[in-house]
């Protein structure tokens, strides 16, 4: 049964949220307010990242809407792919983020291209109902980040965060490229199988 709201004894059903995908849906028949409608359910969570990877909130908030601006023309791929529209944004923003921060000279401005979107992404985009299992069970994926060595989660945050190479992040963490290389792999092979376990509610193995 949907939330309700009381008024002069009156109960009156709340409409539900829309999904990231429903909105995204809306985009592609060009609805004029499912941008902003999507921009406020998916905004401040992209640009915590995004002031991450490039240390600017102006940066950010620009790249953010470049983004979101670029993926309006690929809505309509996304929504028929079934794919996690917040997912896809996520892996957009970063990517033209890391394009925007390498085109910068140092303590420059620098002229930035206008980015792309590679769309061999959506065949790999998870399932809008995966990412909402792995959203509603938070608290068993970060028991599962928890689990990992303290450099490898280290590195596996540079490497996804901050769009760092495996030269750079070895260079910071004063470690071979290769071990580096070995540590981050290592990672991915096991949030790829605990993953698997946290979709699976299979808390026994967690």
């Amino acid at each position: 049964m949907p939330p309700c709201l009381r008024h002069n004894d009156i109960t009156v059903p709340m409409k539900p949220r829309p999904s990231a995908e429903e909105l995204l849906a809306r985009v592609a028949d060009h609805d004029p307010e499912a941008m902003g409608e999507l921009y406020d359910r998916v905004g401040p969570g992209l640009l915590g990242m995004l002031m991450r990877i490039l240390g600017d909130r102006a940066a950010a908030e620009e790249v953010l809407e470049e983004t979101l601006a670029r993926m309006s023309g690929e809505a309509r791929r996304i929504t028929r792919a079934g794919a996690s529209a917040a997912v896809a944004l996520a892996l957009a923003a970063r990517e033209r983020a890391i394009e925007w921060r390498r085109a910068l000279p140092q303590g420059g401005t620098g002229r930035r291209g206008a980015g792309h979107f590679d769309r061999r992404m959506i065949l790999y985009l998870p399932k809008a109902e995966e990412a909402a299992l792995l959203e509603e069970r938070r608290g068993l994926l970060s028991k599962v980040l928890g689990q990992l060595p303290a450099a490898q989660r280290e590195a596996l945050e540079m490497l996804v965060f901050d769009g760092l190479g495996e030269t750079s992040i070895a260079a910071k963490l004063h470690e071979p490229p290769a071990r580096v290389r070995a540590g981050i792999l290592a990672a991915l092979g096991f949030l790829r199988h605990r993953v698997g376990a946290v979709l699976r509610t299979w808390t026994a193995a967690i």
